[in-house]
Formats: structure tokens, C-alpha cells, sequence
């Protein structure tokens, strides 16, 4: 079967599920099977994929939701060890945004999933195609039944023991240990507790609590969060050292659409 055909069923198959395909964004997948084979909770595919993918080195900030939602429902239904995943995005300019999502198995007990992309990072520009030799931009993360987790993120890489109860609850939250999970919300709100904390690092806590929140789908309490932090930057507008902190705000709600 052709690449063309194969590209139309699959927007025949997005379209049937109600997650239409953008003219801007072309899927391709040497098989059509729906091996449902990455189990990950959809809160790592949206947090990690669409800050790293879309947001870092200003690769496509503009993309819609549908755009991204569209990208990592085939990434779940058809990537896996034996089928990579192609993407084309349009984009203005000389070259378009190529992403190959790929499955390495190193060992029986450790997989990778890897996002190969055009983007050269010495260049600061798209390249004509993928070249996984030289700096094109590549991130790439543990598999752990439903946990996803960025390299730098893996508890080995991390001395909890020095981090301040903010920082180890986020560690918690983006390890790949389950049985950290319990722990992240006592570790927020104690932290939360103190009376101490400055402004910025009261929003950073306020803000993992609300990933947290997320991660746990507590719709009620993720919109009273984010209600909470709209009034807290708004009562703070004129320090200029939260402006990275409101983006980082503004990507949590749009992951927070892409989770709907």
C-alpha cells in the first residue's frame, strides 16, 4: 500500500473519531494497524511532547489543539517497536517540520520512545530531511507501563535528598517511580504551608500543584487552581521576573485542552 492512500485513510480514521487533520500536518505510518501498543497516561504525552515539540526552540508555538491532539493519538495507536511514525507539518518558509517518533528496546526491561526531528540546533533552521547523525534537535524518554519520563527526569539522575519539598514534589511527579506518586501532594502542601516563600516560588508550588491535579484529573479542583493563578499573576503584573512563570501558566492550560 502507497504512502499517499495510506495518509488518506488515516484522515479518513481521525475524521471518524472526531479528531480532524489539519491541512498544515501530514501523518504517515508504514502500517495501518491500531497496535494501541504506548500505554503511557495521556498527562507525559501532553506535558512532555507539546512543551518539547512545539514550544522549545520556537519549533510551531502556533499549532492548534486539534493539530497536536491529532499527532499524539497516532503516536498511541500506531508507533511501536517494529512501525515508526512520520509527521509533516507545513510551515511557512523554505522547509517544512519533519517529526519521526521511533521505539527502541534496549533490553528486556527498558524501552525508549524517541522524537527524531529536522530541526538542526547549531543551524537554528529545518534542514531538507532528518538526519539523526549530526545536531538535528532529538529528545527522547523512558517507558514505564503508563509512566513517560525525560531522561534528565529519571530519579537516578536526581539527589532528592538536597531538594526543597516544591522541587522533590515535582521530581515525584515526573520520575519514573509509581510509588512516588502518593507522595506528591502532602510535599506540595507542606511546602505551600510555610509562610515564608516569595511570590514566584509560591506560583512555581501553585503551578505543580496544578500539574498535579491534572495528572490526577480533578476537574474541579483543576479549574479553581487555575482561577487561583490568574488572580495571583494579575495581583503580581508588574514584577517582571514571572514572565517565564506565565509561560509555563499558559502551556499548562493548553495542556489542559489537550486533555479534555
Amino acid at each position: 500500500m502507497n504512502r499517499k492512500l495510506i495518509t488518506l485513510l488515516l484522515l479518513a480514521l481521525f475524521t471518524n473519531f472526531g479528531h480532524a487533520q489539519s491541512d498544515k500536518i501530514n501523518i504517515k505510518t508504514d502500517h495501518l494497524t491500531e497496535a494501541n501498543y504506548l500505554k503511557m497516561d495521556d498527562f507525559y504525552l501532553t506535558h512532555y511532547l507539546y512543551i518539547d515539540l512545539f514550544l522549545r526552540e520556537n519549533l510551531f508555538p502556533e499549532a492548534s489543539h486539534k493539530e497536536v491532539s491529532a499527532i499524539l493519538k497516532a503516536l498511541k495507536k500506531y508507533v511501536s517497536v517494529e512501525n515508526k511514525l512520520d509527521i509533516e507539518i507545513e510551515k511557512p518558509g523554505k522547509r517544512n517540520y519533519l517529526i519521526r517518533f521511533a521505539i527502541l528496546k534496549k533490553d528486556d526491561e527498558t524501552e525508549l520512545l524517541i522524537a527524531f526531528t529536522n530541526w538542526s540546533v547549531k543551524k537554528k533552521k529545518f534542514e531538507k530531511e532528518i538526519k539523526m547523525e549530526n545536531d538535528s534537535y532529538t529528545r527522547w524518554y523512558f517507558l514505564n507501563a503508563n509512566k513517560m519520563t525525560y531522561r534528565k527526569d529519571m530519579s537516578n539522575q536526581n539527589d532528592y535528598a538536597s531538594m526543597n519539598k516544591s522541587d522533590l514534589a515535582n521530581a515525584y511527579l515526573f520520575d519514573e517511580l509509581p510509588e512516588n506518586d502518593s507522595k506528591i501532594k502532602s510535599t506540595i502542601e507542606a511546602y505551600l504551608n510555610q509562610t515564608d516563600i516569595n511570590i514566584s516560588d509560591k506560583i512555581m508550588a501553585n503551578l505543580i500543584l496544578l500539574k498535579y491535579q491534572i495528572f490526577k484529573r480533578e476537574n474541579d479542583n483543576i479549574s479553581k487552581q487555575t482561577e487561583y493563578l490568574n488572580t495571583l499573576f494579575q495581583q503580581n503584573k508588574s514584577e517582571y521576573n514571572l514572565r517565564g512563570l506565565q509561560m509555563a501558566f499558559d502551556a499548562t492550560k493548553y495542556q489542559i485542552e489537550l486533555m479534555k
